[in-house]
């Protein structure tokens, strides 16, 4: 009997210590998932992301595209087919974001380049950006190619190290974007990645966040640790960064899990989807899997796009805001906050076990 209190003690440190370590981002991300777009995905990507199509839709059906899961976005792929050829006036960086939507749709890459067509550099910085991420997902722009996009990128970098849509500083946003484009080719950029980094190491606030256009909001957190996970870093750790940047967006989360843009704000739709992408973005690198950006969806046989004749020259285009605007998605109901049930089993066996252990050690026994 005497063996079993060490064996019990060492039970119930290794219980402990397991559920220290229990992954809390992982269940941040379903509860924002869940608030987002409900219990059943398959649903909603059936049913709901379809009436989104061109209108903020295409970060949720990335974020589906990038599932373990397989879902049905071949309705969202019809609605976004009828929005895009409904549309004549969609601006290059519009038009490049629909083109993703629907490579990650399941959509053809030939379409894809026929929605991008002249969109690379007719809108600064931004349509620079979105094209290279085109590109690498093996969209063929005539007149480009990751090489040159990418040429192009690296020589808008300020001296500051960072990148921003007009102006001699960087803004986070824009360079953390910039970053996210170049990571499948950053070998070749080494110098330009790591003034970027350093640049955005030298924004980073007191409290771990980031400011764009000197407000501190979660988006900006969201973009930056997109990039760096997609460069192989990891944010929560780096050395570079003054300790884990997620837990700056604490300040951001209100009671049901969603997100609010500014500190004691309402709920933002914006907010909510950046940062669900991120925590999708610390899964992939947790799980050693690439950029957010790269899309490894099949092509499939999807609906015929008819091209309005307009849709591919614009003139006098305004460079665009590196913020999203907010999604014009109405809000959800919100969800009761908690974990999935193998979750909770889990859970539940290791408070058991480490009570049972604790009583063991504790109750006196008779002799």
């Amino acid at each position: 009997m005497k063996r079993c209190k060490p064996l019990c003690a060492l039970l119930l440190a290794i219980v402990l210590t397991a559920l220290t370590l229990l992954p809390v981002s992982a269940s941040e991300e379903e509860n924002l998932s869940t608030l987002l777009m409900g219990e059943d995905l398959n649903a909603y990507a059936r049913q709901t992301l379809p009436s989104l199509a061109g209108e903020g839709g295409e970060w949720l059906a990335l974020y589906l595209a990038l599932q373990e899961e397989a879902y049905d976005l071949s309705e969202y792929a019809a609605a976004l087919a009828a929005y895009f050829s409904s549309e004549p006036r969609l601006n290059p960086v519009e038009r490049q974001r629909c083109a993703l939507a629907w490579l990650a749709a399941g959509g053809s890459r030939e379409i894809a380049a026929e929605m991008a067509k002249d969109s690379i550099g007719s809108q600064g910085i931004m349509s620079w950006i979105f094209g290279l991420h085109l590109l690498h997902n093996g969209v063929e722009m005539e007149g480009y190619t990751t090489a040159s996009v990418a040429e192009t990128l690296v020589s808008l970098q300020l001296a500051d190290g960072g990148f921003a849509l007009s102006g001699q500083y960087a803004d986070v946003d824009v360079a953390a974007m910039v970053l996210q484009a170049l990571a499948p080719v950053k070998e070749d950029y080494a110098d330009t990645i790591e003034k970027g980094i350093a640049c955005l190491a030298s924004k980073q606030q007191p409290d771990g966040g980031f400011k764009s256009y000197g407000v501190s909001n979660p988006e900006s957190v969201a973009q930056v640790v997109i990039a760096l996970t997609a460069l192989g870093v990891d944010p929560r750790t780096d050395p570079r960064f003054s300790g884990d940047m997620t837990e700056a967006w604490k300040q951001f989360r209100l009671e049901d899990g969603s997100y609010s843009h500014i500190a004691g704000g309402k709920r933002n739709e914006n907010a909510c989807t950046q940062v669900l992408l991120a925590l999708a973005a610390l899964s992939r690198f947790d799980a050693g899997k690439g950029s957010l950006y790269l899309l490894d969806t099949p092509s499939e046989e999807l609906p015929e796009i008819s091209f309005p004749a307009e849709s591919s020259k614009e003139e006098s285009i305004p460079e665009e805001s590196s913020k999203e605007e907010s999604s014009s998605q109405p809000p959800a109901p919100a969800e009761e906050e908690g974990m999935s049930f193998p979750r909770k089993a889990v859970l539940t066996v290791a408070i058991l076990l480490a009570v049972v252990s604790l009583g063991y050690l504790l109750i006196p026994k008779r002799k």
